[in-house]
């Protein structure tokens, strides 16, 4: 019994761990397509950098889906 909670907690774990590391990858997804990208607006620009700072401090703070959904409304907007 101890060894199946200890190995679902190592589980949970692994699985937040993951899935706060997907945050990262969003920004440096969205820092090299604003490298690459030369076509945008001023506005555009901006809000784009906006999400972009939402989402990391929504990270930071722990709050993994809230920034997720940030950084791929910046993600939207790059492709778009």
């Amino acid at each position: 019994m101890f060894k199946k909670s200890v190995i679902f907690i190592c589980l949970l774990l692994f699985s937040f761990n993951t899935y706060a590391g997907n945050c990262l990858n969003l920004m440096k997804e969205i820092d090299n397509l604003l490298l690459e990208t030369k076509q945008l607006s001023k506005d555009q620009l901006s809000e784009i950098k906006q999400l972009r700072a939402q989402g990391e401090q929504a990270h930071k703070s722990g709050d993994h889906k809230e920034s997720e959904e940030m950084l791929k409304q910046a993600l939207d907007l790059l492709d778009g």
